[in-house]
Formats: C-alpha cells, structure tokens, sequence
C-alpha cells in the first residue's frame, strides 16, 4: 500500500494542467464525457453558463460503471468489495479535485479506473453543491441515487455495545464491521448513508414520472447552494419538480483538509424490464450513461454556510411475516426427512440456523446509528432489508438447503436479490432473482403450508445427481466462483415495500433458515 502522505497541490495542479494540454493536443476534450444526448448536453451547457454569470466556481466530471471485474481494484486498496450486486453494475461519478483539496493517493481508482485528474472519492467544500442531470435509464425494479460518508478520521468505539454484540453474535464479522483503513491508522472505513436516498420511486411521486426521463439532482452541505443552484434551474426552465436535493448532515465533518471526512456515491440500477441482454435499451444506457455531473462552489469565502440538520430517518412499514415462522420450520423439516437427515430437536437447532436481519440486533447496519460508533456500514441503504449468514465451507461435499419468505410473495418486496459472495473478498460472484425463487418450495405442498410464499434453494459444489433431492433447485458452486479454501456468504435483499418509497420494516420479515446436509 502507498504510504500515507500528502501530495503538494502544486503537484495536483501542474498534472491536470499536464492532462488538459495533452487532451487539447490530441484534439480531444479536456474533460472525459459520457455520451450525453443532446437535451441534456444542452441542459448542462446552460446551467453552467448561468452558474459561472453568477459567480460560481464551476467544474464538470464524467461517470463510469462498476463492475464485478472492478473489485480488485477495490479490494486491492481497501481490502473489501462491500457485497457488491454482481448483477447490477454501479454507476459512479468521477470529479476533479478543487485547487486546495487533499487528495489522498490510496484512493485513486477506487472503483475502476478513473482518467488522471478525476476522482471517485472526494471530500465537500462547506459551500460546495454537486450536480447531477442526465437521462434515466428505461423501466426496471428499481433505480436511485445516493451518497454515503466513505472514510473518517478517528477510532470505532470497542467500549460501545454494539461493539460487544457484534463479538459475542458475529465474530467472523467482527473485523468487517470494525475496520481502519490500510496503511491509515487515523482513519475508519465507515460507508455509511447520509440521507433518505432518491430512488425511482421517490422521484415518479414528486415528479409525475421517473425512468426515460432527464431528471436533476442536487448533492449539498450548504441549503444556500441548493436555492442557488434551483434559481439558476428555474432560470433555464427547469421545473423545480424535477429536481431532487440530498442534503449532508451538517455532522459530517466538512472540508477539503486531510482530516474531513470523504464521500463517494452509487447509482444502482437494478434488473431492467428489458433483460439487460447486449443490444437491449438498456445494455446501452449503461454503457453509454447519458449522465452529466457537476461541482459548484461559491467563493465568497466569507459567507457562513448553512447547513442541514441530522437526518431523520423514515419510518418503514411491513405485511408481518412472523406468523410464518411455523410453516418455515416444518419446510426446514420436511427437507431433513426426505433427505434421511431429520432434526433431533423440535426447533430443528441442532441441523439448521438463522439468518441475521442487519438492520436489527446486533449489527443495527443503519447508516446514522454506525456513525454513533465508528461502524462500518458496508455502503447500507433504507430501500432494502438485509439478510446474512455464514461463512460456509464447501470442499467437504457440503449441501446448503436454504429457505425462506419470498418478499415478493409476502407483499415486502418489489424485487428481491439473492446474493452469493466470496468470505475472502467480500465479493458478489453470483445472484438469484425473485424470478429464479418463486415457487421452488411448492414440492413440500403437503409437508408445509403456505409454500408459495417461501423460497428453497440448495447450494453445493456439484449438484449432479441431486436433481430428484433438490427438485432440480440446485446452484453449482465452482471453484471459479468460491475458491478451493475459501467460504461462501449468502445474502438476501428485499428492496422497495410495494406502496412505500423504502424497504420493509425488518423487524417484522421473517428471517430465513439454512440446514447442513451430507451428500447422501
């Protein structure tokens, strides 16, 4: 790892310039672009034109996609690839650093690669705004928008309880959830959300409409930014319900010195109506992003900022699944019997357990609530339920039956994403969709009852010769996706409470249930 020092902003000064000359020499641009359709390029063109006539600072950036081949970039860094959804690629933004900012050389190229002299980790000026307009994607389960506080300069909290829990319950994990950065002993890997994020959801509710359509969102510390930047949007015919405002806490610690915190945000975009297949509408959205983002600041230095009071987080609702908890079990039992591995006790303990709800006891994975203790929040988000378990060997012929509610099924969720990962990497290799789940606990009618609403799915190195046992509900595994040696982690995300704008309320889902089982 790069030692931890400080670059000279000349340094950072004299290289942009150096890229900037050799983009003009080539005759290219001297900023990276995506391919931005011409409405919104427009859009773009004048409001920074309006921008700087009001006196503000103004610097353009580009996006790029994150991908599943982009985590040994991050892990190489950081250590960690955070769970990323291998079936949705991230869009992230890249941006220039202002003058005096402090650009920290081991997080260059933390999520892919990035053209010299952009960044996709940054830190806030206190009277900064980060825009973003650009052409949503076409309809899928989901899309949004959000910011989280990435690193922060102090310790997590050892004398904390959640500190004690997550030791007692979770001590695989406890090096996770409380982690420094590498090689930065003065700071904590912390990834925790900021806000109530903009999803498509929140967006067609206050606008009328949300994919296929050029919508505007304002990132700020500063409230005096954001009517800033919507006057010069109202000046270039921007109706204001099109424009949505994340506001950063004014608890942050705000500034471009060595010791502010730092930001990075994500764009997801998750399973598209139109298959996401090469060639599809939106294969080409996302590899073109029609996406534009903006850094603008204003330099009367002497203007006190305004800032945001702590977020509030909202309250999240649920259909209750815990009447289900006796119909999971017999299912659970019913797949000991006819795999001639039955349960021993009556709550089937000793063959199978349960999967932890994150966002409740112990790790609490709320964005606000690890920041209380220095908890790294694994870039969390209040648009979906999580569920873990594991770690789980592999090389010994081990069988995972692995049961639960279908969110989408129980009316919780408006998709749902099952997550196989790397323990080394902290890597998605693979993932199951609703789609793939439904009605794959239907063959244990007369065992269990209300099998639609479950899941079952068994996972294992080799499923030949399982077909009969598994119901033909068998994922193989490979040393490709798990190395020899290494472990498996499975993770269960229910996003967007169908008439919500969130995800369900977990202290009411239901959590699902993994049996060991030997290859008979």
């Amino acid at each position: 790892m790069t030692s931890y020092r400080k670059i000279p902003v000349y340094l950072l000064f004299v290289t942009a310039v150096l890229f900037a000359a050799g983009a003009v020499a080539r005759g290219g641009s001297t900023t990276p672009e995506n391919k931005v359709p011409e409405s919104v390029e427009s859009k773009a063109q004048n409001l920074m034109d309006d921008l700087k006539q009001q006196g503000f600072e103004v610097s353009r950036g580009y996006f790029k996609l994150y991908t599943v081949d982009d985590c040994d970039y991050t892990f190489d860094k950081i250590g960690s690839c955070y769970g990323n959804n291998p079936a949705a690629p991230y869009a992230v933004f890249t941006v220039p650093p202002w003058p005096e900012e402090f650009v920290d050389p081991i997080f260059g190229n933390m999520w892919g690669p990035s053209q010299a002299g952009y960044n996709d980790i940054y830190r806030l000026d206190p009277r900064e705004a980060i825009i973003i307009l650009g052409q949503l994607p076409p309809p899928a389960a989901f899309f949004s928008e959000q910011t989280w506080i990435f690193t922060r300069e102090g310790a997590y909290d050892k004398d904390s309880q959640k500190y004690k829990d997550i030791e007692k319950y979770l001590p695989d994990f406890l090096s996770i959830f409380f982690a420094n950065v590498p090689d930065h002993p003065e700071r904590i890997q912390v990834l925790s959300s900021l806000s109530n994020p903009n999803n498509n959801v929140v967006i067609e509710r206050q606008s009328g409409a949300a994919f296929d359509q050029i919508r505007y969102f304002i990132i700020t510390p500063d409230q005096v930014m954001d009517q800033e930047v919507r006057k010069a949007f109202s000046r270039i015919s921007v109706e204001d319900k099109d424009v949505f405002t994340e506001p950063i806490p004014s608890d942050m610690n705000i500034g471009l010195d060595q010791g502010a915190d730092d930001f990075t945000n994500l764009i997801r975009y998750v399973k598209p109506d139109d298959g996401g297949a090469p060639g599809t509408r939106s294969d080409t959205w996302r590899k073109d992003l029609p996406l534009v983002v903006l850094r603008v600041r204003d330099t009367r230095s002497d203007r006190e900022p305004q800032g945001y009071p702590p977020v509030e987080i909202e309250t999240r609702t649920a259909q209750d699944e815990l009447y289900l908890k006796p119909d999971l079990l017999n299912l659970v039992k019913a797949v000991g019997d006819r795999w001639e591995q039955p349960c021993a006790t009556a709550d089937c303990s000793d063959r199978a357990g349960s999967f932890t709800m994150l966002q409740e006891f112990p790790t609490y994975m709320v964005g606000p609530l690890c920041l209380s203790v220095g908890q790294n929040c694994l870039l969390d988000t209040l648009d979906t339920t999580y569920q873990l378990f594991g770690p789980m060997p592999l090389d010994n012929g081990e069988i995972y039956a692995i049961a639960g509610t279908l969110g989408t099924e129980t009316g919780n969720a408006t998709y749902v994403g099952f997550g196989i990962n790397q323990r080394s990497r902290i890597v998605g290799v693979a993932n199951l969709f609703n789609d793939d789940l439904k009605g794959t606990a239907n063959g244990y009618a007369g065992e269990a009852s209300n099998t639609g609403k479950f899941y079952l799915y068994y996972f294992t190195r080799d499923c030949s010769g399982l077909e009969d046992l598994t119901d033909g509900h068998c994922f193989p595994l490979s040393e490709e996706l798990i190395p020899s040696g290494d472990q498996f982690l499975a993770t269960i995300r229910d996003y967007i409470k169908p008439g919500t704008q969130r995800g369900a309320d977990s202290a009411l889902v239901l959590p699902s249930m993994v049996m060991k089982l030997q290859r008979p």
